[in-house]
Protein backbone atom coordinates (compact mmCIF):
# COMPACT_ATOMS: atom_id res chain seq x y z
CA UNK A 1 0.00 0.00 0.00
CA UNK A 2 2.84 2.03 0.83
CA UNK A 3 4.03 1.65 -2.80
CA UNK A 4 1.03 2.79 -4.45
CA UNK A 5 1.01 5.84 -2.29
CA UNK A 6 4.38 6.22 -3.56
CA UNK A 7 3.83 5.70 -7.21
CA UNK A 8 1.00 7.59 -7.12
CA UNK A 9 3.03 10.83 -5.36
CA UNK A 10 5.73 10.89 -8.51
CA UNK A 11 2.98 10.77 -11.31
CA UNK A 12 1.22 13.53 -9.45
CA UNK A 13 4.43 15.42 -8.93
CA UNK A 14 5.66 14.99 -13.04
CA UNK A 15 2.07 15.75 -14.34
CA UNK A 16 2.19 19.02 -12.25
CA UNK A 17 5.57 19.56 -13.41
CA UNK A 18 4.51 19.17 -16.86
CA UNK A 19 1.79 21.72 -16.66
CA UNK A 20 3.88 24.30 -15.32
CA UNK A 21 6.08 23.96 -18.37
CA UNK A 22 3.17 23.88 -20.87
CA UNK A 23 1.96 26.59 -19.14
CA UNK A 24 5.21 28.76 -18.91
CA UNK A 25 5.61 28.87 -22.77
CA UNK A 26 5.89 32.07 -24.43
CA UNK A 27 3.30 32.94 -26.75
CA UNK A 28 2.46 36.18 -28.84
CA UNK A 29 0.13 37.34 -31.56
CA UNK A 30 1.01 39.25 -34.77
CA UNK A 31 0.41 42.87 -34.94
CA UNK A 32 0.71 46.00 -36.94
CA UNK A 33 3.51 48.35 -36.81
CA UNK A 34 5.12 51.12 -38.64
CA UNK A 35 9.02 49.59 -39.55
CA UNK A 36 11.55 51.89 -40.47
CA UNK A 37 14.24 50.08 -42.60
CA UNK A 38 18.04 50.29 -42.15
CA UNK A 39 20.83 48.64 -43.68
CA UNK A 40 24.02 48.60 -41.18
CA UNK A 41 27.44 49.75 -41.64
CA UNK A 42 31.07 49.55 -39.61
CA UNK A 43 33.58 52.52 -40.59
CA UNK A 44 35.75 55.77 -39.77
CA UNK A 45 36.13 59.12 -39.64
CA UNK A 46 38.60 60.70 -41.56
CA UNK A 47 38.85 64.65 -43.18
CA UNK A 48 38.00 65.67 -47.00
CA UNK A 49 41.19 65.88 -48.40
CA UNK A 50 43.43 63.46 -46.39
CA UNK A 51 47.00 61.84 -47.68
CA UNK A 52 49.38 59.87 -46.97
CA UNK A 53 53.18 61.00 -47.40
CA UNK A 54 55.35 58.33 -48.42
CA UNK A 55 58.72 58.01 -49.17
CA UNK A 56 59.62 57.45 -53.12
CA UNK A 57 63.95 56.46 -51.90
CA UNK A 58 65.58 54.34 -49.85
CA UNK A 59 67.46 55.93 -46.52
CA UNK A 60 67.71 56.81 -43.02
CA UNK A 61 65.80 59.52 -41.99
CA UNK A 62 68.07 62.35 -40.26
CA UNK A 63 64.77 64.94 -39.72
CA UNK A 64 61.47 64.95 -39.27
CA UNK A 65 60.52 68.94 -38.72
CA UNK A 66 56.74 67.98 -37.93
CA UNK A 67 54.99 66.77 -35.29
CA UNK A 68 51.37 65.27 -34.70
CA UNK A 69 49.06 68.23 -34.28
CA UNK A 70 50.72 70.74 -36.44
CA UNK A 71 49.20 73.11 -38.82
CA UNK A 72 51.64 73.74 -42.07
CA UNK A 73 51.18 75.15 -45.14
CA UNK A 74 51.53 73.21 -48.75
CA UNK A 75 55.59 72.42 -49.81
CA UNK A 76 56.78 72.23 -45.82
CA UNK A 77 58.85 69.70 -45.34
CA UNK A 78 57.84 66.64 -43.79
CA UNK A 79 60.77 64.51 -43.23
CA UNK A 80 64.45 65.00 -44.51
CA UNK A 81 66.17 61.46 -45.73
CA UNK A 82 70.13 61.72 -46.06
CA UNK A 83 71.33 62.18 -49.50
CA UNK A 84 75.01 62.62 -50.20
CA UNK A 85 75.33 60.09 -52.65
CA UNK A 86 72.69 61.63 -54.08
CA UNK A 87 74.01 65.28 -53.84
CA UNK A 88 77.46 64.27 -55.18
CA UNK A 89 75.47 63.03 -58.08
CA UNK A 90 74.17 66.61 -58.90
CA UNK A 91 77.40 67.89 -58.79
CA UNK A 92 78.70 65.18 -61.18
CA UNK A 93 75.88 66.29 -63.58
CA UNK A 94 76.50 70.04 -63.07
CA UNK A 95 80.57 69.53 -63.92
CA UNK A 96 79.48 67.74 -66.91
CA UNK A 97 77.24 70.40 -68.04
CA UNK A 98 79.01 73.11 -67.51
CA UNK A 99 81.92 71.70 -69.66
CA UNK A 100 79.28 71.07 -72.45
CA UNK A 101 78.27 74.98 -72.45
CA UNK A 102 82.05 76.09 -72.18
CA UNK A 103 82.77 73.47 -75.76
CA UNK A 104 79.39 75.58 -77.06
CA UNK A 105 80.85 78.87 -76.90
CA UNK A 106 82.46 79.95 -80.01
CA UNK A 107 85.76 80.82 -78.66
CA UNK A 108 85.74 76.84 -76.98
CA UNK A 109 89.29 75.20 -77.86
CA UNK A 110 87.19 72.53 -80.04
CA UNK A 111 85.44 75.23 -82.35
CA UNK A 112 88.82 77.43 -82.33
CA UNK A 113 90.88 74.23 -84.30
CA UNK A 114 88.38 74.21 -86.77
CA UNK A 115 88.09 77.40 -87.18
CA UNK A 116 92.02 78.14 -87.74
CA UNK A 117 91.72 74.73 -90.49
CA UNK A 118 89.42 77.22 -92.19
CA UNK A 119 91.43 80.17 -92.46
CA UNK A 120 94.36 78.34 -93.01
CA UNK A 121 92.30 76.30 -95.98
CA UNK A 122 90.70 80.28 -97.19
CA UNK A 123 94.02 81.34 -97.38
CA UNK A 124 95.29 78.48 -99.78
CA UNK A 125 92.31 78.48 -101.97
CA UNK A 126 93.29 82.15 -102.32
CA UNK A 127 97.08 80.76 -103.47
CA UNK A 128 95.33 78.03 -105.56
CA UNK A 129 92.64 80.11 -107.49
CA UNK A 130 95.34 82.72 -108.53
CA UNK A 131 97.88 79.93 -109.62
CA UNK A 132 94.73 78.50 -111.81
CA UNK A 133 93.92 82.06 -113.15
CA UNK A 134 97.38 82.63 -114.45
CA UNK A 135 97.84 78.93 -115.86
CA UNK A 136 94.55 79.28 -117.85
CA UNK A 137 96.16 82.63 -119.47
CA UNK A 138 99.02 80.48 -120.25
CA UNK A 139 97.18 78.49 -121.95
CA UNK A 140 95.71 80.55 -124.14
CA UNK A 141 98.81 81.97 -125.41
CA UNK A 142 100.34 78.46 -125.52
CA UNK A 143 102.83 78.80 -123.12
CA UNK A 144 102.16 76.34 -120.99
CA UNK A 145 100.88 72.45 -121.81
CA UNK A 146 96.94 70.98 -121.15
CA UNK A 147 99.05 68.65 -118.19
CA UNK A 148 100.30 71.54 -116.12
CA UNK A 149 97.09 73.02 -116.80
CA UNK A 150 94.84 70.45 -115.85
CA UNK A 151 96.69 69.79 -112.56
CA UNK A 152 96.17 73.76 -111.75
CA UNK A 153 92.68 72.91 -111.79
CA UNK A 154 92.40 69.89 -109.73
CA UNK A 155 93.87 71.96 -106.81
CA UNK A 156 92.04 74.68 -107.13
CA UNK A 157 88.95 72.51 -106.98
CA UNK A 158 90.50 70.29 -103.92
CA UNK A 159 91.06 73.54 -102.25
CA UNK A 160 87.81 74.47 -102.76
CA UNK A 161 86.49 71.12 -101.44
CA UNK A 162 88.35 71.27 -98.67
CA UNK A 163 86.73 75.15 -97.58
CA UNK A 164 83.39 73.33 -97.91
CA UNK A 165 83.96 70.32 -95.97
CA UNK A 166 85.55 72.68 -92.99
CA UNK A 167 82.73 74.54 -92.92
CA UNK A 168 80.60 71.65 -92.66
CA UNK A 169 82.54 70.33 -90.28
CA UNK A 170 82.44 73.37 -88.09
CA UNK A 171 78.36 73.47 -88.23
CA UNK A 172 77.89 69.74 -87.76
CA UNK A 173 80.64 70.50 -84.67
CA UNK A 174 78.49 73.30 -83.58
CA UNK A 175 75.33 71.14 -83.54
CA UNK A 176 77.13 67.25 -81.94
CA UNK A 177 77.96 70.31 -79.21
CA UNK A 178 74.60 72.27 -78.37
CA UNK A 179 72.74 68.31 -78.48
CA UNK A 180 75.76 67.65 -75.58
CA UNK A 181 74.69 70.67 -73.52
CA UNK A 182 71.08 69.62 -73.65
CA UNK A 183 71.19 66.33 -72.84
CA UNK A 184 73.90 67.10 -69.97
CA UNK A 185 70.96 69.82 -68.93
CA UNK A 186 68.40 67.02 -69.20
CA UNK A 187 70.64 65.00 -66.81
CA UNK A 188 71.35 67.78 -64.30
CA UNK A 189 67.26 68.49 -63.93
CA UNK A 190 67.30 64.88 -63.35
CA UNK A 191 69.28 64.50 -60.48
CA UNK A 192 67.89 67.69 -59.12
CA UNK A 193 64.63 65.92 -59.25
CA UNK A 194 65.65 63.02 -57.72
CA UNK A 195 67.56 64.86 -55.10
CA UNK A 196 64.33 66.26 -54.18
CA UNK A 197 62.83 62.87 -53.23
CA UNK A 198 64.72 62.91 -50.32
CA UNK A 199 63.14 65.78 -48.87
CA UNK A 200 59.06 65.30 -48.05
CA UNK A 201 56.90 67.98 -48.64
CA UNK A 202 53.13 68.58 -48.55
CA UNK A 203 51.18 68.80 -51.13
CA UNK A 204 48.51 70.04 -49.02
CA UNK A 205 47.81 73.07 -46.34
CA UNK A 206 46.54 71.15 -43.52
CA UNK A 207 46.94 69.44 -40.09
CA UNK A 208 49.52 66.86 -38.98
CA UNK A 209 47.36 63.40 -38.18
CA UNK A 210 50.02 61.00 -37.56
CA UNK A 211 53.97 60.62 -37.96
CA UNK A 212 54.62 56.82 -38.51
CA UNK A 213 58.75 57.38 -38.35
CA UNK A 214 61.21 58.62 -35.75
CA UNK A 215 64.64 60.41 -36.74
CA UNK A 216 67.42 57.77 -37.53
CA UNK A 217 65.20 55.06 -38.59
CA UNK A 218 65.67 53.00 -42.18
CA UNK A 219 63.00 53.68 -44.57
CA UNK A 220 61.67 52.13 -47.59
CA UNK A 221 60.86 53.11 -50.46
CA UNK A 222 56.74 53.04 -50.65
CA UNK A 223 56.50 53.25 -46.46
CA UNK A 224 54.38 55.92 -44.96
CA UNK A 225 56.21 58.84 -42.88
CA UNK A 226 53.08 61.05 -42.10
CA UNK A 227 49.19 61.80 -42.55
CA UNK A 228 48.07 64.98 -43.64
CA UNK A 229 44.77 66.24 -43.63
CA UNK A 230 42.10 69.27 -44.58
CA UNK A 231 38.98 70.22 -44.96
CA UNK A 232 35.62 68.86 -43.10
CA UNK A 233 35.35 65.52 -41.73
CA UNK A 234 33.06 62.85 -43.37
CA UNK A 235 32.14 59.45 -42.63
CA UNK A 236 33.44 56.46 -44.78
CA UNK A 237 31.30 53.49 -44.40
CA UNK A 238 31.76 49.61 -45.49
CA UNK A 239 28.52 48.05 -46.74
CA UNK A 240 28.23 44.70 -47.39
CA UNK A 241 27.53 43.54 -51.11
CA UNK A 242 23.60 42.15 -50.28
CA UNK A 243 22.79 46.20 -49.05
CA UNK A 244 24.66 47.98 -51.78
CA UNK A 245 21.84 48.44 -53.77
CA UNK A 246 19.70 49.86 -51.19
CA UNK A 247 21.88 52.91 -50.84
CA UNK A 248 21.01 56.06 -52.55
CA UNK A 249 22.35 59.53 -52.17
CA UNK A 250 20.81 61.76 -49.31
CA UNK A 251 19.56 59.07 -47.16
CA UNK A 252 19.54 59.66 -43.78
CA UNK A 253 22.02 57.97 -41.29
CA UNK A 254 22.41 56.93 -37.50
CA UNK A 255 25.73 57.11 -36.85
CA UNK A 256 27.47 55.99 -33.37
CA UNK A 257 31.10 57.26 -32.97
CA UNK A 258 33.29 55.25 -30.39
CA UNK A 259 34.52 58.32 -28.63
CA UNK A 260 30.85 59.54 -28.09
CA UNK A 261 29.39 56.09 -26.89
CA UNK A 262 26.72 58.21 -24.96
CA UNK A 263 25.15 59.99 -28.08
CA UNK A 264 23.97 59.24 -31.43
CA UNK A 265 24.69 61.72 -34.41
CA UNK A 266 23.06 62.19 -37.55
CA UNK A 267 24.47 62.25 -41.38
CA UNK A 268 23.21 61.95 -44.61
CA UNK A 269 24.91 59.84 -47.80
CA UNK A 270 26.56 62.06 -50.08
CA UNK A 271 28.72 59.94 -52.04
CA UNK A 272 28.69 56.05 -53.54
CA UNK A 273 31.75 54.46 -55.12
CA UNK A 274 31.35 52.77 -57.80
CA UNK A 275 33.46 49.78 -57.17
CA UNK A 276 34.16 46.76 -55.56
CA UNK A 277 37.05 47.68 -52.72
CA UNK A 278 38.90 44.01 -52.79
CA UNK A 279 40.84 45.44 -49.68
CA UNK A 280 38.21 46.03 -47.50
CA UNK A 281 35.80 43.11 -49.25
CA UNK A 282 33.09 45.48 -49.16
CA UNK A 283 31.34 48.44 -50.95
CA UNK A 284 32.68 52.17 -49.72
CA UNK A 285 29.99 55.12 -48.92
CA UNK A 286 30.71 58.17 -47.77
CA UNK A 287 28.42 60.24 -45.59
CA UNK A 288 28.63 64.16 -44.37
CA UNK A 289 27.29 64.86 -40.92
CA UNK A 290 24.44 67.19 -40.41
CA UNK A 291 25.04 67.23 -36.59
CA UNK A 292 28.39 66.55 -35.81
CA UNK A 293 30.48 65.20 -32.34
CA UNK A 294 31.63 68.60 -30.14
CA UNK A 295 35.16 67.11 -30.46
CA UNK A 296 36.21 64.73 -33.94
CA UNK A 297 38.68 62.98 -34.34
CA UNK A 298 40.27 61.28 -37.73
CA UNK A 299 40.19 58.15 -37.26
CA UNK A 300 37.51 57.05 -34.70
CA UNK A 301 35.78 54.31 -35.47
CA UNK A 302 31.98 54.36 -35.78
CA UNK A 303 28.66 51.92 -36.45
CA UNK A 304 25.52 53.26 -38.60
CA UNK A 305 22.45 52.47 -39.92
CA UNK A 306 21.63 54.11 -43.01
CA UNK A 307 17.71 54.32 -43.58
CA UNK A 308 16.81 52.85 -46.82
CA UNK A 309 12.85 53.42 -46.01
CA UNK A 310 9.49 53.27 -43.80
CA UNK A 311 7.22 50.70 -44.39
CA UNK A 312 3.74 51.20 -42.06
CA UNK A 313 0.68 49.56 -41.20
CA UNK A 314 2.33 46.12 -41.84
CA UNK A 315 1.76 42.72 -39.98
CA UNK A 316 4.72 41.75 -38.05
CA UNK A 317 6.12 39.58 -35.38
CA UNK A 318 8.99 39.35 -33.47
CA UNK A 319 11.88 38.16 -35.59
CA UNK A 320 13.09 35.56 -32.43
CA UNK A 321 9.61 33.54 -33.15
CA UNK A 322 10.95 32.37 -35.97
CA UNK A 323 11.88 28.92 -37.05
CA UNK A 324 13.40 27.18 -39.65
CA UNK A 325 13.83 30.79 -41.91
CA UNK A 326 10.30 30.96 -42.75
CA UNK A 327 8.25 29.02 -40.00
CA UNK A 328 6.44 29.54 -36.55
CA UNK A 329 5.31 27.35 -34.08
CA UNK A 330 1.44 27.76 -33.47
CA UNK A 331 -0.07 27.14 -29.89
CA UNK A 332 -1.43 23.84 -30.81
CA UNK A 333 2.24 22.43 -31.44
CA UNK A 334 1.85 23.02 -35.16
CA UNK A 335 4.98 24.20 -37.16
CA UNK A 336 3.28 26.83 -39.66
CA UNK A 337 5.14 27.75 -42.88
CA UNK A 338 4.46 31.89 -43.66
CA UNK A 339 5.55 34.00 -46.56
CA UNK A 340 7.62 36.45 -45.04
CA UNK A 341 8.97 40.15 -46.44
CA UNK A 342 11.72 42.54 -44.62
CA UNK A 343 12.86 41.45 -41.38
CA UNK A 344 15.56 43.03 -38.65
CA UNK A 345 17.04 41.94 -35.63
CA UNK A 346 13.83 42.74 -34.10
CA UNK A 347 11.18 42.65 -36.34
CA UNK A 348 10.02 40.40 -39.38
CA UNK A 349 6.89 41.77 -41.94
CA UNK A 350 4.49 38.42 -42.50
CA UNK A 351 3.23 38.75 -46.01
CA UNK A 352 0.86 35.89 -45.30
CA UNK A 353 0.24 32.71 -43.59
CA UNK A 354 -1.24 33.94 -40.26
CA UNK A 355 -3.81 36.64 -39.08
CA UNK A 356 -3.48 38.84 -35.74
CA UNK A 357 -5.68 36.45 -34.29
CA UNK A 358 -3.07 33.58 -34.43
CA UNK A 359 -1.15 32.97 -31.25
CA UNK A 360 2.46 31.70 -32.31
CA UNK A 361 4.84 30.37 -29.95
CA UNK A 362 8.49 31.22 -29.14
CA UNK A 363 10.69 28.53 -29.69
CA UNK A 364 12.80 27.38 -27.16
CA UNK A 365 16.70 27.81 -28.16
Amino acid sequence: MKDNNKLYLVVTILTLCLFISCNNKETTKPTRKNIENAVFASGHIEQENQYTVSASVDGILISIPVSEGDSITKNTNVANIKSDVQKNQVKDALVVYNNAVNNTASNSSTLQQIEVKIDQAKTQLVLDESNYERYKNLLEKNSVSQLEYEKAYLQYQASKNNLSGLKDNYKQAVKDLKVSETRSLVQVNTQKELLEDYQLKSSISGTVINVFKKQGELIRRGEAVAEIGSGEFIIKLFVAEDDIRKINLGQLVAVHVNTNTEETFSAEISKIYPGFNIQEQSYIVEAKFKQAPRKIFSGSQLQANIKTDNVTDVLVIPTEYLIKGNHVLLDNGEEKAIEIGHKNIDWTVVKSGVSENTKIVKPKK
